[in-house]
Order: C-alpha cells, then sequence, then structure tokens
C-alpha cells in the first residue's frame, strides 16, 4: 500500500512539473472592472487636501519670453484666445516677446499635464488635458513697453474641497470661469496617475472647447447641464477621483472611452 502510495506521489510530481505550453495563468483581476487601473494620488503634495506645493518641473519657456502679470486686462471671451480641453475654469496667461521687432514670433509649447499653483490656498489648482502651441509675436514699434499677449488655458480643478477659483470674480466676469491674477507658477506634472489619464485623452481633439459655459447660470435651481459639457464633468469628476479619492477602476475607464468614442 505504501508503495502505491508512492508510485502516485510520483506521478502527481511528473505532471505537475511538466512543461505545457497550451497551459495559460488566468490572473483572476484580469476582467473585474472594479479593478482600480489608475490609482489614488490623494496623498501627493499639492492634490487633494493637501496645501503643499505640488511636484512638478518648471514650465519651460524659449529664450526671449516671459509671463507677466497684466493685473487690470479685463478678461477677453473672444474663443481664438482660449486654449481648452477641460474647462472648470480657465487662467490668463500674459506673454512677452523680448525679441526684436520684425523677427518671426516665437512659439510658446504649453504641454499635457501643465499645473498651475494657486496663491490662494482656499482656490484649486488646476491641471491642463492637452497640448497647444501659442504664437508670441515681437513688439511692433521700436522703443516704449513691450506689446503682451494674453492666452486663456482651460483647465481641470485638482482639490475637490477648495473653492473654484472664479467664485469671487466681480462684473461681466461673474459670467465666465476665469481666474485672474491668481497663479504665477506654472509646473509640468510628474505624478504618474494624472499623466496615465491625460493619455487616454489625448487621442480626442473632438474635447477642445469651442464655447463659454455660465457659471452664475449654473447655480440656478433650474439649471440643465447641457450635452457638450457633460463629457467635461464627467473628465472632471474621475480626476477628483484620482486626486482626492481611491483611483478610477476598469469599468470607470471602459465607460469614458465609450462616451470619448460618440464625441
Amino acid at each position: 500500500m505504501k508503495l502505491l502510495n508512492l508510485i502516485f506521489l510520483c506521478l502527481f510530481i511528473v505532471v505537475s512539473c511538466s512543461p505545457d505550453k497550451d497551459l495559460q495563468v488566468i490572473d483572476p483581476g484580469d476582467d473585474d472592472d472594479s479593478k482600480i487601473i489608475i490609482g489614488s494620488s490623494r496623498e501627493q503634495p499639492g492634490l487633494g487636501k493637501s496645501t503643499a506645493y505640488p511636484n512638478g518641473r518648471v514650465l519651460q519657456l524659449p529664450e526671449g519670453i516671459r509671463i507677466v502679470k497684466r493685473e487690470h486686462h479685463k478678461f477677453d471671451p473672444s474663443i481664438d484666445k482660449l486654449y481648452a480641453h477641460a474647462n472648470f475654469f480657465y487662467v490668463d496667461v500674459n506673454l512677452v516677446n523680448d525679441r526684436m521687432p520684425g523677427t518671426p514670433p516665437v512659439t510658446v509649447e504649453f504641454p499635457p499635464g501643465l499645473l498651475v499653483v494657486s496663491m490662494d490656498h482656499d482656490k484649486q489648482n488646476g491641471l491642463s488635458i492637452g497640448r497647444y502651441l501659442v504664437p508670441v509675436p515681437p513688439t511692433q514699434r521700436v522703443g516704449g513697453g513691450r506689446d503682451t499677449t494674453t492666452i486663456y488655458i482651460g483647465m481641470a480643478c485638482v482639490n475637490e474641497s477648495r473653492s473654484m477659483p472664479w467664485y469671487d470674480n466681480q462684473g461681466d466676469e461673474m459670467r465666465y470661469p476665469i481666474s485672474r491674477n491668481n497663479f504665477e507658477d506654472f509646473l509640468v506634472t510628474t505624478d504618474r496617475n494624472l499623466l496615465q489619464f491625460i493619455d487616454i485623452l489625448k487621442d480626442y481633439p473632438k474635447l477642445k472647447v469651442t464655447k463659454h459655459w455660465d457659471p452664475v447660470e449654473a447655480h440656478e435651481p433650474d439649471y440643465v447641464t447641457p450635452d457638450w459639457m457633460k463629457i467635461h464633468d464627467k473628465i472632471q469628476g474621475l480626476i477628483w477621483q484620482i486626486t482626492d479619492g481611491h483611483g478610477i477602476s476598469k469599468a470607470e475607464i471602459d465607460t469614458l472611452k465609450k462616451e470619448l468614442a460618440k464625441l
């Protein structure tokens, strides 16, 4: 009897250890829709509830280009001045080209993952999800001050519990999600979870924002979110899941991709 048991044991070991090219190891999580595939960054500085300075590299500008303040320059709603694939708020960017008059414009690149840091810790930091190339001409006249090119870049928010950067706007600017004079530091995020999410969005140029939304109107009790805005709301919610929540599941990414494909 002992000999028989020993034979069975040997056969079991041989079968178990034999190479089998058809054998497939199945990861039980591969088909799990609830599996988190983009992790949470809520413990990272400058994201979520953190008031620390965010991680990122400083935005590099071409030689002769600088960003300046333009405190009294009112928001210009001309849509050609807006560079946006997200639109929970706009940041003003005032560019000066110090090269000689008559020289060609200089193209300034704002890469995906541009992260703007609020000077007011009550207001949200912002994240851009698109790549933008902005031509900045030199001053056309000789002498005097320099001409300034002002554009607006659309941002998603990365601190859900903070106030919207436009909440204290006055006058006509109350009707636009513009935040002026609040962002001096321009970084490019190095957060791998945010970059992974942005990478999913890069192949959808129809996310480009071509109209404004009105924050005052959006706070009315009978407000109905327009269809064109719904995808931007969806993206903002998913970004907050990265920055303030537990990350994004496979099912949520699959749903997002289906909605993006319909644009």
